[in-house]
């Protein structure tokens, strides 16, 4: 059954339909930031455009099968995910917009979409590995090509890119070196979830909001008969906020108590088990994680700190450095995929060049 038409926002009173104050409207691209809580790219359209419509795509290119012959995403993953969309579409209607649905390569859809309401931008959270840096390149070639802008965010670390005491090129490749680099880096708060987001743009009604795909559709078999996947492992912003909350009962001890002397092995695990899942699909913010385990510990100590080392707790250091471990290895990601890579692609270019010339010599 077919989604309803998207309703448009109401005219302005002169100057372009729908557009007060002489605003354009605005695209939000949901890529792995599934959640409306600490998400600069929907708090910064919402608060820039005159309307806002998201859409998130199923790029088939994830889905299809690798050079090697097995899924680029499997069955549980593409469950979890499509829990997180079907999540993040009712929390967007909640807050009065929606989320189109496609399944399309993004340069297509969201440039399609842009043209059809008049876009003046495209908001977007930028993602680590190479691959998804050439699909962002494509949809920002292709919206500035349509006269659009595109825009990006970095929302999935616990510290902003900018904030770094380094240059990427020249980022730490030892953890325990990155940790004493960024020992003075205070994390930017996480911005609160908009009650509201801006109403969706005029010539929206035409555009049918879509349904969330099968996993067939995906081009992937359902689970084999028997195989069971926890039920405590679901997609989505809401259950995210749950996991959290039971997660954060369990790791924070209190003030004095001592841990177990298998205690890191445990909370290992717990952090695997119990958030991972969400901070990689973006349902969850590191930043709100560490605010939320700061509050725990001021409520119990009755202070105000607003770091780890002025809180003190074994509990509250030991989040803060898994933190810091997925900051590592995601600010590692992104340095290979944006330094190291293309260094040695330039190399492979030069060489095949220089081969004529070396095979006439």
């Amino acid at each position: 059954m077919a989604q309803p038409a998207l309703q448009g926002s109401s005219t302005a009173k002169g100057g372009r339909p729908g557009v007060p104050g002489g605003r354009r409207p605005g695209i939000v691209w949901f890529r792995s930031d599934l959640r409306l809580d600490d998400n600069e790219a929907l708090t910064r359209a919402t608060a820039e455009c005159s309307g806002v419509l998201p859409v998130y795509c199923f790029d088939p290119r994830d889905y299809g099968r690798s050079p090697q012959g097995y899924d680029r995403t499997g069955p549980y993953r593409a469950s979890f995910l499509l829990q997180a969309v079907e999540d993040l579409r009712e929390r967007l209607r909640a807050a009065g917009s929606e989320l189109v649905v496609r399944i399309g390569k993004p340069e297509e859809v969201v440039t399609e979409l842009a043209r059809r309401v008049g876009a003046a931008a495209v908001y977007c959270h930028t993602e680590v590995t190479y691959e998804e840096q050439q699909v962002e390149s494509r949809v920002a070639e292709a919206v500035k090509a349509a006269g659009v802008k595109f825009q990006t965010f970095w929302t999935n670390t616990l510290h902003h890119l900018d904030d770094l005491p380094f240059a990427l090129a020249s980022m730490p490749q030892n953890f325990d070196k990155f940790r004493a680099k960024v020992a003075d880096v205070v994390a930017r708060g996480a911005l609160p979830a908009p009650e509201q987001v801006r109403g969706l743009p005029l010539g929206s009604s035409t555009i049918d909001a879509g349904e969330l795909p099968t996993l067939k559709e995906l081009g992937l078999q359902a689970a084999p008969k028997g195989a069971t996947i926890s039920q405590t492992c679901k997609g989505g912003e809401s259950e995210a906020q749950k996991q959290l909350q039971t997660f954060l009962a369990s790791a924070m001890k209190p003030p004095g108590q001592k841990a177990a002397p298998t205690a890191g092995a445990a909370h290992a695990s717990s952090f695997s088990a119990s958030v991972a899942p969400w901070l990689a699909t973006g349902c969850l913010s590191p930043r709100r994680m560490l605010q939320e385990a700061m509050a725990i510990v001021n409520q119990a100590t009755g202070t105000n700190a607003t770091t780890s080392s002025s809180s003190g707790g074994s509990g509250m250091q030991w989040i803060e450095f898994e933190l810091l471990w997925r900051d590592f290895f995601r600010l590692l990601t992104r340095r290979h995929s944006e330094v190291v890579l293309p260094r040695a692609q330039q190399a492979v270019k030069e060489a095949a060049a220089a081969a004529p010339a070396m095979a006439m010599a």
